[in-house]
C-alpha cells in the first residue's frame, strides 16, 4: 500500500521541502501521512474546479505547485476548497519554491523547453533564476516567437530593446524583482511572468529585452515531469493531471 507519506518522501528526495523560501508554505498541508493513495491529481493551483474534480474522481491526494494554504487561516468557510477537501478526506501536498529551484525543477524545465544551452544559476537569484544561450543570435521578435511556440501561447508581452540577443535569463512564475541580478549577469534578454510597469521601465533603462510569458504558462510545464517522476516511483498509483487545471486568465 502506497501512502501520502511515501509520495511526500519521494518529492522530498527530488526537491527537499527544507529548501523552500522563508515566505513559502510548501509541504503536506491537508491530511495525514498514513492515508493510502491509489489515485492522485496534479494541478498548478487548487481552484474550486480542481477541488470539484478531485471529489468527483475520488482522488485520495492532490499535488499542487502553489500552496493551497499560503497565509494563516483565521476561519475555514464551508464553501472553501480547504473545507471541502478535508470533508472529502483528500490530502494535499504543495511543492512550490523548493520545486522551483530543484535540479530538473520548474526553472530548469523552462530552460530546457526553450532550448537554452548550459543554463546555470544566477548569483542572487535564489536558485530560481537561470541564464544560458540559444544556439544562435536572435532578435527580440524571434525570441518572442520561439517562446510562444515552445509554450503554446496565444499571446505574450514583449519589450524589445532592439539589439541582438545572445545571453538569456529566465525565471518561472513571477520574477520581475530579479531584474537587477539579470542586468548584473550580463543578460541581453529576460523571460519571466507577472511583470510590473516599473520593471518594464527598468528593463528599458538597462536595454534588456523583456518577455512576460505569464505566471501560469511558465510554470505549468512542470506538471508532466512531476507526473512521470511519481509514476516511475509508484507504478501501482494512478497519477493524472487535473482536466480542470488551466490558466484562469483568458486572452481576447
Amino acid at each position: 500500500m502506497i501512502t501520502v507519506g511515501n509520495i511526500y518522501e519521494a518529492l522530498d528526495d527530488w526537491a527537499p521541502f527544507s529548501t523552500q523560501e522563508g515566505f513559502d508554505n510548501s509541504g503536506l498541508l491537508i491530511g495525514g501521512s498514513e492515508q493510502p493513495v491509489e489515485f492522485c491529481l496534479l494541478a498548478l493551483d487548487l481552484t474550486p474546479e480542481v477541488c470539484r474534480e478531485a471529489v468527483r474522481r475520488e482522488a485520495q491526494l492532490v499535488i499542487t505547485h502553489h500552496p493551497v494554504i499560503f497565509d494563516p487561516l483565521r476561519r475555514i468557510d464551508q464553501n472553501s476548497v480547504v473545507y471541502r477537501l478535508i470533508r472529502a478526506g483528500i490530502a494535499v501536498i504543495s511543492a512550490h519554491t523548493n520545486l522551483d529551484k530543484a535540479p530538473g525543477g520548474v526553472s530548469d524545465t523552462l530552460a530546457d523547453t526553450l532550448g537554452l544551452r548550459d543554463a546555470e544559476d544566477v548569483e542572487g537569484g535564489d536558485g530560481c533564476l537561470k541564464i544560458g544561450e540559444l544556439p544562435g543570435i536572435v532578435s527580440g521578435e524571434q525570441l518572442a516567437r520561439r517562446v510562444k511556440e515552445r509554450l503554446g501561447l496565444p499571446l505574450l508581452r514583449l519589450y524589445d530593446a532592439g539589439h541582438p540577443i545572445r545571453r538569456i535569463a529566465l525565471c518561472s512564475g513571477s520574477g520581475g524583482s530579479f531584474l537587477p541580478e539579470v542586468q548584473k549577469a550580463g543578460a541581453d534578454a529576460y523571460i519571466t511572468g507577472d511583470v510590473k510597469q516599473n520593471q518594464v521601465v527598468d528593463a528599458a533603462c538597462a536595454r534588456i529585452t523583456l518577455i512576460d510569458a505569464g505566471h501560469y504558462e511558465t510554470e505549468a510545464i512542470i506538471l508532466e515531469p512531476v507526473r512521470q517522476f511519481l509514476e516511475e516511483r509508484f507504478p501501482s498509483v494512478e497519477f493524472r493531471r487535473a482536466l480542470s487545471d488551466r490558466a484562469l486568465f483568458r486572452y481576447f
